[in-house]
């Protein structure tokens, strides 16, 4: 996969979450592609991938605070759980593999808790 096809992916999936008002692609390069999905003006998902490394990130940001997040490393992936978004959660729950639409429903069901939707 390439880092247009990605992106492409991205903004597919994400024409499905009516609460992700904008897509902007803040960096991308040979190997790696980074957007940012805007929520409100205090809240935005951004995604990261190295598609040479196999190298994914999801974070929910929330006035300028990672609430939650979701990365594989290139082999494992882990959770920041929305209750410790600064630990790492290597669980079964926390290192099972997400898509990005995953990501979303999560992110869709904290920002209610949160009063943000």
């Amino acid at each position: 996969m390439t880092p247009d096809v990605f992106e492409q992916r991205v903004r597919k999936d994400v024409s499905h979450f009516a609460f992700v008002r904008s897509v902007v692609t803040l960096d991308k390069t040979a190997n790696t592609v980074k957007l940012r999905l805007y929520i409100t003006t205090e809240c935005f998902v951004q995604v990261y991938t190295n598609v040479h490394k196999g190298l994914s990130s999801y974070t929910l940001v929330l006035r300028q605070t990672r609430i939650y997040g979701r990365d594989n490393d290139g082999a494992n992936w882990h959770r920041h759980p929305h209750s410790a978004p600064q630990s790492h959660d290597f669980s079964s729950e926390g290192a099972h593999p997400v898509s990005l639409a995953e990501f979303l429903d999560e992110v869709q069901q904290i920002l209610m808790a949160e009063g943000v939707l």
